[in-house]
C-alpha cells in the first residue's frame, strides 16, 4: 500500500519554494510601484518625487498583505 501523506522531508522544500515565489512577487510589486511613480514624476515634472514615494509605499503594503495571506494559508494547510 502506498502512503498518500507527503513525506516530512519534502514539506520544508515546498515551504522554501513557496516563500521564494513570494519574495519574487514582493520585489516585482515594489519595483513596479517605484518605476510607475518615477515615470509619473517625470511626466508631471515633480521635483519632490511624490508619486515615487506614494506608489512605492503602496507596493510595500500590497506585498506585505500577500505575505501575510500566504502565511495564513500555509498555517491552514498545516492543520489539515
Amino acid at each position: 500500500m502506498k502512503n498518500n501523506q507527503p513525506s516530512k522531508k519534502r514539506k520544508p522544500l515546498n515551504n522554501y519554494l513557496r516563500f521564494s515565489g513570494v519574495a519574487i512577487q514582493m520585489g516585482a510589486i515594489i519595483g513596479l510601484g517605484a518605476w510607475g511613480g518615477s515615470s509619473l514624476d517625470a511626466h508631471y515634472h515633480f521635483t519632490t518625487k511624490l508619486f515615487t514615494i506614494i506608489l512605492t509605499l503602496l507596493g510595500v503594503a500590497a506585498s506585505l498583505y500577500l505575505v501575510i495571506k500566504e502565511v495564513i494559508n500555509m498555517g491552514k494547510d498545516d492543520d489539515k
